[in-house]
Order: structure tokens, then C-alpha cells, then sequence
């Protein structure tokens, strides 16, 4: 290949790259209907079908991703005591594996809850707070039901590539920069996360966002800024908490006033303090290899087309299947024994103790000043969402006053900031964020969009 044709994508990589963009497109942002009024995408029907498919198969009542997801949680443990005790060279010599087991003593100590929990839940070994629906049974579901996480991420960990590695971020990127670096202070492909996130899953986009920045496509503050503001929770599952607070009939509205909330938050967070102040360089280890200038004399269609047939000529079955495993590896070794752990531990709390009601004194007394109805009942779940997203949902009920479920349900999907999901996520990754960081940002969310929601809400919500 002369060095011309390096630096031209050629008819081949071209259908490539439009080939795999639309089969991404399809899999990750189409909604179908399931012919009994609601929707979904494809993906999550696949992701449902794998899900019912394996837990067909029962284990002592359970599904058997339920089984799964205790042996995955306990050779999780397994490995981290073998990386400080045996050492075996298995994994001291390999970089992957040495930087899943040998965690510091906050995640060991996670991993160790988090096998308690799952064979206590399996076997029905203890107290109901614990085992129960208030603690690690609730946790357990949500990781390994029929559309639990461990069903989510094995097929999301080898779709994702399809997004990232065939050339939309670099069509898009190139075609809307523009309007996104005006309006959001980020690069134009940042929109595949935001994307990503509505219509897959708040981790999916996190994921995204990690392996780009990892490879020199965002700088530190530009992918910090995305975690924190386009990493919403996916549009299905926006549907799930409509459908547990009892507001499916409204559900176009309700997701309207989160979108529009969502973006006037992604307009503001960048320009503030912590995000304003964080570092916008790239890794020094890899660099700057992002590449959205248009040359003179070239259309912005003719530029954008051409820099995502290059990326797709770089991409094949081999490195789909890196991707993925790596993915699963980080997933199932790491981000599923410390949900467990904390999200049990956040249940026990607020089932058990009213902490989380004092915690919430401020938030109720700022509800109240906007006059939403039962504002200090229902402060808990202003805050109860920095631990997982679903939490406010099951704390809201169907009881709450319709106008205050319809408030506080759109802001636990405009938080974003769910230490069980996206928060581990970004913790574990290279982006310059800590969980003060993290806490500070889901107050500073918190406070942002309630007054947006509110108002919002007594415009266009007459029940």
C-alpha cells in the first residue's frame, strides 16, 4: 500500500463501516413495540431472551443466573485472596488479571460482603433484613434477573464495538461537532455516548466513555464531563421506573421533562466547578488521536465518511472479541461483587434505619419550599439514588401523591450519578474523578434540576 492509499478508507472499509454503523444503530437505539404496549430495543429483547433462556434452568428455586452470579462473585473473591497470599503466576504475570485481583482494601473487603450475601441469599441462611426483599434478595434480582446486569452485559460487552470501532463516533463526531462543543464543551462523537445511554444503559455509555478516553479520544475533563451528564439511565428501563410508580399512561411526557431537563444540565455542568476545573489533556500515555477537523476544500459529509472508513479498516473479528472479553472480565470479576455488596448494605440502612431519613432533612425542606406534596415523607428518595438507581422507584411506590412520584421519579434518571452502576464504572477507570467528585456532582444535580422538573411538571402535567 503506497502512502496515498493509507490515508484513504477505499470502497471496502466504506460498506464496512456503514454495514456494522447500521446493525449498531438497529441493536442499540430502535425502539420495538412488543405488541402489548410497550417497547424495547433489540438488544434487550436479545438481552431478555438470553436471560430467560438460561434461568429456564433452576438451582434450588433460583434461576440459574442467580447460580452464576454467586460462583462469578466468589471467583472474584477467590482470585483477589490468591493475588496476596499464593500469588500464582497465572496471574502475577499477566497485567489484565493482576489489575482485577489486586485491588485495594476497600474493594477486598466489598468482594468479601459480597460472597456472604450471595450464598446466604441462595441458601436462605439468615436474618430476613438481610436475605430478605429489604436487602440481598432485591440486589441479587436486579443482578440476575431475565434483564438483570449479568444477562445486560453479556451481550452488551460484544455489541458495544459495533458503536465505537466501525466509524460512527468518527462520522457523527465530524458532522455535529459544532453544535456539541457549543452547546456541551465536548467533542461531536461524545453524542454516541449520550445515545448510547438512552436508549442501552447508563454502564454501556460509561464503557464508551472509559475505552475512548482510554485511547486517546477525550481528554480528561471532556470524559469526565460525559460520565457525568450523557451516561442517563436507557429509555427501557425509564420505562420500568414509570411502570413501578405507576405512570406509564404519562410516560411521553415524563420522559419529554428528562430529556429537556437532562440537556439544560448538560449545558451548565461543564462550565461550573468540579468539571470546569478538572485537567483537559489526554492521557500522556497514548496521546491525542481524536481527528474532527474538516481540511480546506473538503465537505463536512466527505470528511466525516472518510475518517469512519479508516477506523472501520482497523477494526476486525479479532478485536470485537478482545473488546469483549476484556469488558466481561472488568463486569464480571469486579463491578457485580461490589453492586451486590454496597446495594445490600444501602437497603439494609434505609429499611432498617432512618439515617437516610436525616441524611434527607435539607432535600425535604427544599421540596417543601417548592411545594411538592409530601415533601418530607418522600425526601429519602432525593438521595437514596447516589447508591443505585431503582431505589427511589421502590421507595415511591404507587402511594406517593401522583404529582410527587411524577417530580422525584424523573429526577432519579437525571442524577446519573448511581455509585452501584455508573459510579464503580468511572472509579475503576483512568477518568480524573473521585467519589467526592461524584458525591458533589449528585448534590449539585440534585439542587439543579428539582426547581427545572417542578416547573416543568405544573406546566404540562394535569393529571
Amino acid at each position: 500500500m503506497n502512502n496515498s492509499d493509507a490515508h484513504t478508507p477505499g470502497k471496502k472499509n466504506t460498506v464496512k463501516f456503514v454495514v456494522m454503523s447500521i446493525i449498531g444503530v438497529f441493536l442499540f437505539m430502535v425502539p420495538i413495540p412488543d405488541g402489548q404496549g410497550a417497547f424495547n430495543i433489540p438488544l434487550g429483547y436479545a438481552i431478555s431472551w438470553l436471560g430467560g433462556i438460561i434461568n429456564s434452568m433452576q438451582v434450588n428455586g433460583f434461576g440459574f443466573i442467580f447460580l452464576l452470579a454467586a460462583l462469578l462473585i466468589t471467583v472474584s473473591f477467590l482470585g483477589t485472596v490468591l493475588a496476596y497470599t499464593v500469588k500464582p503466576a497465572f496471574i502475577m504475570n499477566s497485567e489484565k488479571l493482576k489489575g482485577l485481583f489486586r485491588c485495594n482494601i476497600v474493594y477486598f473487603v466489598s468482594k468479601a460482603i459480597g460472597v456472604a450475601v450471595a450464598w446466604l441469599v441462595f441458601f436462605s441462611a439468615g436474618p430476613d433484613w438481610l436475605i430478605g426483599w429489604g436487602g440481598g434478595r432485591l440486589m441479587m434480582e436486579l443482578i440476575s434477573s431475565n434483564s438483570g446486569l449479568i444477562a445486560i452485559f453479556i451481550i452488551i460487552g460484544v455489541a458495544i464495538p459495533l458503536l465505537t470501532d466501525f466509524g460512527l463516533m468518527e462520522f457523527l463526531g465530524v458532522l455535529i461537532k459544532k453544535v456539541i462543543r457549543a452547546l456541551f464543551t465536548l467533542p461531536g462523537r461524545s453524542s454516541i455516548d449520550l445515545l448510547g445511554s438512552w436508549f442501552s444503559s447508563s454502564a454501556a455509555s460509561v464503557i464508551i466513555t472509559r475505552d475512548q478516553h482510554e485511547r486517546g479520544f477525550y481528554t480528561g475533563r471532556e470524559a469526565a464531563a460525559i460520565c457525568v451528564n450523557f451516561t442517563l439511565v436507557s429509555l427501557p428501563f425509564t420505562f420500568v421506573v414509570a411502570s413501578t410508580i405507576d405512570l406509564t399512561q404519562y410516560f411521553a411526557l415524563f420522559y419529554l421533562i428528562i430529556c429537556v431537563t437532562a440537556i439544560l444540565l448538560a449545558v451548565i455542568m461543564p462550565r461550573i466547578w468540579p468539571l470546569r476545573g478538572i485537567k483537559d489533556t489526554y492521557l500522556p500515555e497514548v496521546g491525542k488521536q481524536i481527528e474532527e477537523e474538516v481540511p480546506e476544500n473538503t465537505s463536512l459529509f466527505s470528511q466525516a465518511t472518510k475518517l469512519a472508513g479508516l477506523r472501520a479498516g482497523k477494526t476486525g473479528p479479532t478485536n470485537v472479541i478482545k473488546s469483549g472479553l476484556s469488558n466481561w472480565l472488568n463486569i464480571f470479576m469486579d463491578l457485580i461483587p461490589v453492586i451486590l455488596a454496597w446495594g445490600t448494605i444501602a437497603l439494609i440502612i434505609e429499611s432498617q434505619t432512618p439515617i437516610f431519613q436525616w441524611l434527607s432533612w435539607p432535600f425535604g425542606q427544599f421540596l417543601r419550599l417548592l411545594q411538592v406534596p409530601g415533601a418530607m415523607e418522600y425526601a429519602p428518595a432525593t438521595i437514596v439514588g447516589f447508591i443505585d438507581m431503582y431505589i427511589p422507584a421502590i421507595l415511591l411506590g404507587t402511594e406517593a401523591p401522583i404529582q410527587t412520584r411524577f417530580i422525584l421519579g424523573a429526577l432519579s434518571i437525571v442524577q446519573i450519578v448511581y455509585m452501584a452502576e455508573t459510579g464503580i464504572l468511572i472509579l475503576k477507570s483512568k477518568i480524573p474523578l473521585n467519589i467526592g467528585h461524584l458525591a458533589i456532582i449528585f448534590v449539585m444535580r440534585t439542587i439543579l434540576a428539582l426547581p427545572i422538573i417542578v416547573l416543568l411538571t405544573r406546566l404540562l402535567f394535569n393529571p
